[in-house]
């Protein structure tokens, strides 16, 4: 075992310790002080990759009532209930049903032969092709697919010092470009549906389809072409001539018809998001039970575009039990009253939308410094947002698609779940992401503060 893991085991253990031996204070009562240690401890295993991400998430849940955080092991398994969890599952298995035909080459052979004519308009092309399949499919296995797609690129490379540049800029695009399309669609990531789902819990009220879309697509029409200029510019990936990057685009390997198989999925994809457009108007119509239906049709006879080996192999089993297990915390944090306690020190705002939503951006910046896990950081928050929103007399629902927004574009430091896929590989340091992706939560502020009041004004909430 590395240093490193007795380091993250010991210091976990301490934080586990240490709450449990600390009084109730103020307005935390001693059972959320065992759960924000609990809190610490988990991510302190995560971070420093002191055990499988599997073992740490079923470790934690059965520690949950073994150290008083819950009542029985049901609490310590309660995230496992939650919808998203099963989203989670699903997304995996429709990227594996876009994995299986060439729908994501056609589209990014297309995107190369209108913009390919040099090594930077490649990657923007690389970038605008994975936002738009990161809208409808989870950023992970959208990460996934296109770090494959990059790294074949970079066979194009002969001299490795060439090659090892260039992959820098690549593979810092590649989770970049998958979390700003996440905000597209609510399906974009499990971090919106669990803002919704955590608006209803708090207020009753809901996030429609159309207007997160209205919300998101603006953000990413303006977020991807910034973000792919300071990547280029700060990067500077090594130029490639067009006939080349022409060349790339024909090895993809892409028919110029498409097969059964593939219209079998376009149809699919078509459906599922005409009902979550329709889920706007049609209460009964739900986001993730669409994802979860759409997911069994790949599987009937007659559609078969996958088998129970494939969706079984392409699963990503790390991302199911962080999330469940992450949910479990989340919902202790809320019980023991530590969401409560936070919810008291903060102080009462009377403040302009623009500016509670500026001031909501910069806070879950600030907080995705200390809790790289946007899926844990975002339970926390809410209900402290919720009961600031509601004094300042703002839409609840404004404020938690900005902490959702926000929250979904965690790549200050590549410590999230989409941004340590590409990282793994080696081709960029810990602070390398940071010289570009700090203008980009900038400007990720200053856009949620003009835009999201004028949305949220066409729609009633003014």
């Amino acid at each position: 075992m590395k240093q490193k893991q007795w380091i993250g085991m010991g210091a976990a253990a301490a934080a586990l310790l240490l709450g449990q031996l600390l009084p109730a204070m103020g307005p935390f009562s001693q059972a959320g002080i065992r759960t924000l240690g609990m809190l610490v401890a988990f991510l302190i295993m995560l971070i420093t990759e002191a055990l499988p991400v599997v073992v740490t998430s079923l470790l934690f849940s059965a520690l949950m009532p073994v150290l008083g955080v819950t009542e029985n092991l049901a609490g310590g398994l309660a995230g496992y209930s939650q919808p998203i969890v099963f989203f989670t599952l699903a997304s995996f298995g429709i990227a594996a049903a876009i994995s299986a035909v060439p729908l994501s080459r056609r589209i990014l052979r297309g995107l190369l032969r209108a913009f390919g004519k040099n090594t930077e308009r490649a990657i923007l092309a690389m970038m605008v092709c994975e936002a738009l399949v990161s809208s409808v499919v989870s950023n992970v296995p959208t990460c996934a697919i296109f770090m494959a797609i990059a790294l074949s690129f970079a066979r194009l490379y002969t001299d490795e010092a060439e090659r090892r540049r260039t992959l820098r800029a690549l593979m810092i695009a590649v989770p970049v470009a998958s979390m700003i399309g996440g905000m597209m669609t609510p399906a974009g990531s499990s971090v919106n549906l669990m803002a919704i789902s955590l608006l209803e819990d708090l207020t009753g009220q809901t996030i429609p389809f159309v207007l997160w879309m209205c919300a998101g697509i603006p953000l990413a029409a303006v977020m991807i072409p910034l973000a792919w200029f300071l990547i280029v510019k700060i990067y500077r990936p090594v130029p490639v001539d067009e006939a080349r990057i022409r060349g790339f685009a024909e090895e993809l390997g892409v028919p110029d018809r498409m097969d059964a198989k593939e219209r079998k999925v376009v149809w699919l994809m078509a459906g599922m998001m005409i009902l979550w457009v329709a889920s706007s108007w049609i209460p009964s119509i739900n986001v993730m039970v669409v994802a979860i239906l759409g997911c069994c049709v790949l599987f009937l006879p007659g559609v078969e575009i996958l088998d129970i080996r494939t969706f079984l192999k392409e699963n990503s089993w790390d991302a199911f039990f962080l999330v469940g297990t992450v949910l479990s915390i989340s919902g202790a944090l809320i019980d023991n009253g530590v969401s409560a306690a936070i919810s008291g020190l903060l102080p009462a705002m009377e403040v302009s939308t623009p500016v509670l939503l500026a001031a909501t951006a910069v806070l879950v910046f600030a907080a995705l410094l200390i809790n790289p896990v946007a899926t844990s950081m975002l339970p926390i928050l809410a209900a402290p947002l919720v009961s600031i929103a509601q004094t300042a007399g703002v839409p609840a629902a404004l404020v938690l698609m900005t902490a959702a927004l926000c929250a979904g574009n965690c790549y200050l430091l590549p410590l999230d779940t989409v941004t340590l896929i590409t990282y793994g590989k080696g081709y960029y340091s810990m602070t390398d992401m940071a010289r570009s992706t700090v203008f980009l939560q900038m400007a990720m502020v200053l856009l949620c503060a003009l835009w999201l009041p004028v949305v949220g004004r066409f729609f009633g909430m003014g």
